[in-house]
């Protein structure tokens, strides 16, 4: 039994969601509410009924009205999201929130179902020990004594239950998820698109969402994520919120946006820098996207050449920087010889211990010039127009590649890095050798963006999700692959071990711990700012289709503002006193018969002993 009495307990002051008065406690809160914990169930009580002084309005004790005058402290102490009628632990809910592929409601159901089945077991053959022993123990058992058989097992909520509850709890919290995803900013910006999510996308609306398009930053990061009903179609609206973003928060316009098409056109500004007028941004192609259209020009990506012409080009692109690779050389150098007594490498012995891992991690790299690249992959495409496999195979259709040669010789200049931009951050250091070399990220290319389409999908659990449930996935799993981003990119001294993504709980435990001891305890975690009022996902595709009205609140189960009292009470009640007496121990000599109790389940909202609860609550409380 858990007993919610903020003004009993703890003498909060409440008002009147009405008419601002205070509100005083009128008894005990006739309802109980049944709570599914992780392994078992449990009631929760309002030792509260708090009512108005004035007009005489009785409220829930535990609605959102009374909920949010709480302060944050004994706000926490509250266990359970509410439904309409049942309620689940906080505890259980946490499994729901990891955006992570298997994780859904019907696999926390499945897991939660057990739990209950295995603890119902563990309690039932307590009790059967308890009755077979007090048969041995009995000096005088009758004939026609009959133990009572212990309560059925009772079984869980379907999951659609728990992926409403999951939903409620997104609901109580959209603004601080939304304010991460729009209080992000970045240098670098990053523009891509993806048609992989868009499969999921369930019911009336599911045709209609054709890309899913996505701006990120330099580390990872998130601007915005929405839903559309084309590439490049329609996101006038979200380029230029990102620009209004900037521009209200005094925000430095970002030195360069890479992406996957419309880096050029032959009027001498593209598509892209149009969508963000008036940025004077430049506008770069992503190199992976540059290497990808040659795949039209090869007659398979399945020959075993693939892979070597693969990493020929991508060297006619970039070089290394050349005092990077030799301090990686020296340090692999004294490691070489720590561990050969002394005796130095030669440079073969040298080149061969060095990983590709190991140069992406502590080296730079750069684009060559124009004449350059064009140069040497002409050179690389004359060298490999004869090559075939063992079979006969050429791994270069002539025609194709021609054509495709021609047409991208003139996003070269495209490729190019601008000019005064740092492109690579030092994000640690490591040890090697005996050498200190620095640890790089890289902000070239639209990468971290193709890493976030993989792990966009798992945000949505099962195959078809329908648009509000979506709209609450993407929410949360935006805002938590964001927070952990700015974790990774952020080498803060004394940086936590805590893995918690509740960005209005730990801005609160800041806040305390700033003003008690003068330091953040969480110091990686950064309180987001207000929403921009940007439209985020599935929003956006409603507003293209002129459908909002499939995002109101109305879809998913709310949790009821006010329960007053009802004149008219079920027959099938309970009383508090059964309550307890189900869940109490067995007395000292009392037949195990005498506390079996009843064995239909109780109703979900119960009537409480008045009498019997204000004595308990009088001896929990207040002794």
């Amino acid at each position: 039994m858990f007993i919610w009495a903020p003004m009993r307990m703890w003498g909060i002051l409440l008002k009147c969601p009405q008419c601002s008065r205070k509100m005083n406690s009128s008894g005990i809160y006739r309802k109980v509410r049944e709570v599914i914990d992780v392994n078992s169930r449990y009631y929760l009580v309002g030792g509260d009924y708090p009512r108005c002084s004035k007009c005489s309005q009785p409220v829930c004790p535990w609605s959102q009205d009374i909920l949010s005058q709480v302060d944050v402290a004994h706000r926490s102490l509250f266990p359970a999201v509410l439904t309409t009628q049942l309620a689940l632990d906080r505890k259980c809910m946490t499994f729901l929130k990891p955006r992570t592929s298997g994780n859904s409601s019907s696999y926390l159901q499945s897991a939660i179902e057990e739990a209950h089945s295995e603890e119902w077991a563990r309690q039932t053959i307590r009790y059967l020990s308890d009755c077979e022993r007090h048969m041995k123990m009995a000096t005088f058992v009758p004939s026609a004594a009959v133990y009572l058989p212990p309560p059925p097992f009772r079984p869980l909520p379907l999951a659609q239950w728990f992926e409403t509850v999951h939903s409620n709890d997104i609901l109580s919290h959209v603004d601080e998820m939304k304010g991460v995803i729009t209080s992000t900013y970045g240098r670098i910006l990053k523009m891509d698109s993806t048609k992989k999510i868009t499969k999921k996308l369930a019911g009336g609306i599911g045709d209609s969402a054709a890309w899913m398009s996505n701006i990120g930053n330099e580390f990872g990061q998130v601007l915005n994520s929405v839903l559309t009903t084309g590439e490049g179609a329609g996101l006038e609206e979200l380029c230029q919120g990102i620009v209004t973003r900037y521009k209200n928060a005094g925000q430095a316009e970002p030195e360069v946006i890479y992406v996957d098409r419309d880096c050029c056109s032959q009027s001498g500004v593209s598509s892209v820098a149009k969508l963000f007028h008036p940025w004077k941004s430049a506008v770069r192609l992503d190199s992976f996207h540059f290497m990808r259209r040659f795949n039209c020009g090869l007659t398979t990506e399945h020959h075993p050449l693939y892979g070597t012409f693969c990493a020929k080009l991508s060297s006619c692109i970039f070089e290394w920087d050349q005092e990077d690779v030799q301090r990686l050389k020296e340090a692999k150098r004294a490691e070489w010889k720590s561990s050969h007594s002394g005796h130095a490498p030669t440079e073969e012995q040298l080149v061969a211990t060095i990983s590709s891992g190991e140069l992406k991690r502590h080296c730079r790299r750069r684009t060559r010039g124009v004449e350059e690249i064009r140069r040497m992959i002409s050179g690389l495409l004359e060298s490999v127009w004869e090559l075939t496999d063992t079979t006969g195979l050429r791994l270069v259709s002539h025609d194709s590649m021609r054509h495709v040669w021609e047409v991208q010789q003139k996003h070269l200049e495209c490729l190019q890095d601008p000019a005064g931009v740092a492109l690579y951050a030092k994000v640690g250091t490591l040890q090697k050798g005996g050498k200190e070399l620095d640890i790089l990220r890289c902000g070239r290319g639209s990468s971290s963006l193709e890493s976030f389409h993989r792990h966009q999908c798992a945000f949505i659990p099962g195959w078809r999700c329908n648009a509000v449930h979506m709209q609450m996935y993407m929410l949360e799993g935006a805002s938590r692959w964001n927070m952990g981003r700015a974790k990774e990119a952020v080498d803060v001294e004394g940086a936590s071990t805590l893995r918690s993504f509740d960005v209005r709980l730990m801005s609160h435990l800041n806040n305390l711990s700033q003003r008690v001891h003068g330091c953040a305890l969480v110091p990686e975690v950064t309180p987001p700012g207000k929403p921009t009022g940007e439209r985020i996902a599935v929003e956006y595709l409603l507003a293209q289709t002129n459908r909002g009205d499939l995002l109101a609140p109305s879809q998913v189960s709310e949790i009821p503002s006010q329960l007053l009292e009802e004149e008219d009470e079920p027959d099938d009640t309970i009383s508090m006193l059964d309550i307890v007496c189900q869940s109490a121990e067995i007395g000292a000599g009392d037949p195990p018969s005498a506390v079996a109790g009843d064995t239909e389940p109780g109703p979900l909202v119960t009537e409480v002993n008045n009498t019997f609860c204000n004595t308990l609550l009088k001896n929990t409380i207040f002794n």
